[in-house]
């Protein structure tokens, strides 16, 4: 009787770990503009002083974004820096240079750049209804670094 109860207490240790654990998954992985608050400044950091192609998702702008990631399994959150075009060493080196400068002197959290070749952008439309929009393909990083 004594197993039983000790396998029962055990058991819902656990699932209420369990429960936690994707509490804090969804509360991680759920980004919202507090969060979000110093991508800006990661791209201006970048844009201020570096000629970035033109994106191909949105026209008009640099193609750089900047988003929230988070480790697993201890769900700590890291700003992940997206650099497409930007395919000569040197000027990726001065890139990656330049934001540690800013990460140092912004004591935020830490940075995650990733450089590709190029865009891989795929648009759709439907004649039917007149909407359109586009998607990103799978696309493998030039290089990555950590910026801590």
């Amino acid at each position: 009787m004594a197993k039983r109860r000790w396998v029962a207490i055990m058991a819902w240790m656990v699932g209420g770990l369990l429960v936690a654990y994707a509490y804090a998954f969804v509360s991680a992985t759920t980004t919202d503009s507090e969060d979000l608050s110093g991508c800006p400044a990661i791209v201006s950091a970048v844009t201020s002083r570096h000629a970035l192609p033109v994106s191909v998702s949105e026209p008009g702008n640099p193609a750089i974004f900047c988003d929230l990631g988070v480790h697993f399994p201890w769900l700590r959150s890291y700003y992940s820096v997206f650099v497409y075009g930007v395919l000569d060493q040197g000027q990726q080196e001065s890139i990656i240079t330049d934001l540690r400068s800013f990460h140092r002197a912004s004591h935020m959290q830490r940075i995650l750049v990733r450089f590709f070749e190029k865009e891989n952008w795929k648009t759709w439309a439907d004649v039917s209804t007149g909407a359109s929009g586009g998607s990103r393909g799978p696309e493998a990083p030039l290089i990555k670094a950590w910026i801590e």
